[in-house]
């Protein structure tokens, strides 16, 4: 009866949500969104889920404290992008191994500390940084008192840029450099430079599952994820 169940429930289409962070997920509002993670599980992920499951998929798309909610609740089976926290994995199922691995990034003037392209947490003792809302806080802020701003929306990372450019704030604060490499890049900020962060935690990301959700589905995402990740790309 438990074997004829789990089938049941996976033949149901996985829903599934992806976390904003440009080039990984570069519109995660759109259907299906774009970047290069949303490519990758088109291509490598879905399709095998398919064929062992006869499974089919949808794209949800919300803010992420809302993806965080559903994914709690049951209402998506999956998060696409999600940094595993001790706080977390009493909520969630994790992806086995980390889809990805970086030092986190902040985005400042260009004329902070001239010529570098690594920084300190500690050289912001005091200052103030601003974070995607609903992303998680290193406890190194709070042992250097690093003051926080937190905003929502598509386009944060533009807009918390702004924020630098004017003066308003005096960094913005992602939790992978690669993230930060782009907002600069992407958005042609002239007087903005990314730099990576060197004593915090190298973060690692990685994909959240609904504890409803099939272990069967789970441990086939988990193998896809392991034998495919090396063509994992930024771009086509």
């Amino acid at each position: 009866m438990i074997f004829l169940t789990s089938i049941v429930n996976a033949v149901e289409p996985l829903r599934v949500a992806a976390v904003q962070g440009p080039p990984h997920v570069v519109t995660a509002e759109a259907n299906p969104p774009t970047g290069a993670g949303p490519r990758f599980m088109e291509k490598y992920v879905f399709p095998e889920l398919k064929k062992k499951f006869q499974m089919g998929f949808v794209w949800r798309s919300s803010p992420l404290k809302r993806e965080l909610r559903d994914l709690e609740t049951n209402n998506i089976d999956m998060l696409f992008f999600v940094l595993k926290t001790p706080a977390r994995e009493k909520i969630f199922d994790f992806s086995a191994e980390p889809f990805l691995t970086e030092h986190p990034g902040i985005i400042v003037k260009k004329d902070f500390q001239k010529n570098k392209t690594t920084t300190s947490l500690k050289d912001f003792a005091g200052k103030t940084l601003g974070l995607m809302a609903g992303a998680t806080v290193p406890d190194e802020f709070t042992k250097y008192k690093i003051n926080t701003i937190f905003l929502s929306g598509d386009d944060v990372g533009e807009r918390l840029s702004n924020l630098v450019e004017s003066q308003r704030i005096d960094g913005v604060f992602v939790h992978l450099a690669s993230i930060t490499e782009d907002i600069v890049e992407r958005n042609k900020f002239e007087n903005l430079k990314s730099v990576e962060v060197t004593d915090a935690p190298i973060y690692k990301v990685h994909i959240a599952f609904s504890k409803k959700l099939s272990p069967q589905v789970k441990e086939e995402i988990d193998h896809q994820l392991r034998v495919n990740k090396k063509f994992y790309r930024l771009k086509n």
